[in-house]
């Protein structure tokens, strides 16, 4: 794992062949019936897995600018592959591509520009690199809390992803932040940024 998040060198190669095999795995795995509303069906609805990919493509940069360039291209294959894989599948129409492409993941996949300069920060071994790495994890968080409510109407459908989100925020934290007090921010900063979420939802009344 040590080597996934920091130890391979994320060639314009890799990136693309990363993209092209995530892509097109989400859109085959997405049109087996039997699997929908299942955590297997959840990388091609959901975040998650994304972040983790997202996290495995910077931390392998050397630089900022880098790091953001690649980012973004990974999300502008790899996105518009699940939905022409899903067309070709015939289990999604062009319009109906397009729709969710341009509503949910192309916006998201723009965000990818200034996420990836900021996330390539998670790297840095001090304090500041901790904090960007709680935030990181902090989307995993509130994924396996929205996983966990699933699995109280729908168990064991949701369990894997959940278990996913917080496995991956231990993985992701030891494998990249080295030093003890890093880690420490690293894993408070979601716990203390989801349970302020939590209070926002209830003051507004807000479904998280």
């Amino acid at each position: 794992m040590k080597k996934v998040f920091g130890n391979i060198r994320m060639t314009w190669g890799k990136v693309i062949l990363f993209a092209v095999i995530a892509g097109v795995y989400t859109g085959l795995i997405m049109q087996v019936p039997f699997l929908r509303n299942t955590s297997f069906y959840d990388i091609g609805v959901y975040y998650e897995w994304w972040v983790i990919f997202a996290v495995i493509v910077v931390v392998n940069c050397e630089k900022n600018l880098e790091a953001m360039m690649k980012c973004f291209v990974f999300f502008l294959i790899s996105q518009p592959l699940v939905y022409l894989v899903r067309i070709a599948g015939g289990t999604l129409s062009a319009d109906m591509a397009w729709y969710y492409y341009s509503r949910f993941w192309f916006p998201m996949t723009l965000l990818t520009i200034p996420g990836g300069f900021i996330a390539y920060n998670c790297k840095k071994q001090n304090v500041a690199g901790a904090i960007v790495m709680g935030m990181g994890n902090t989307i995993q968080a509130v994924s396996a809390l929205f996983y966990y409510r699933q699995l109280l109407h729908h168990f064991p459908n949701h369990l894997l992803s959940c278990l996913v989100c917080i496995v991956s925020i231990f993985v992701m934290t030891f494998c990249i932040q080295k030093e003890k007090k890093n880690r420490i921010v690293a894993l408070v900063t979601p716990v203390v940024l989801l349970g302020a979420i939590l209070v926002w939802a209830e003051l507004t009344h807000r479904v998280i």
